[in-house]
């Protein structure tokens, strides 16, 4: 069974890491080509949704690579982490200027 999580696991990180990336890089194309900042309420700026998309990708792609490569899954794991943290804090802000 664990075989068979990682053959699905893998793919499908990597999918979204793709997906995730190469949606930043069309936002950020966008906006440099237009010359506009991006809108304040945003959840995810186009370099945050670029470093996810990377990070996700390198998951996957560690999780297919198995044993010797999965060190690559620590730095992923950080940027994930680091984002997520980011984005709560986002939040907590938003909220606490909407109440005050």
């Amino acid at each position: 069974m664990p075989d068979a999580l990682d053959l699905l696991a893998g793919p499908v990180c990597l999918g979204f890491g793709v997906v995730f990336t190469l949606q930043a890089v069309r936002r950020l194309w966008t906006q440099r080509r237009q010359g506009q900042q991006p809108p304040r309420g945003e959840l995810l700026s186009g370099h945050e949704l670029l470093w996810e998309g990377l990070a996700v990708s390198l998951l996957g792609t560690a999780n297919l690579l198995d044993r010797p490569w999965t060190l690559l899954a620590i730095p992923a794991v950080v940027v994930i982490l680091v984002l997520a943290v980011r984005i709560l804090l986002r939040l907590v802000q938003e909220r606490s200027r909407r109440a005050g």
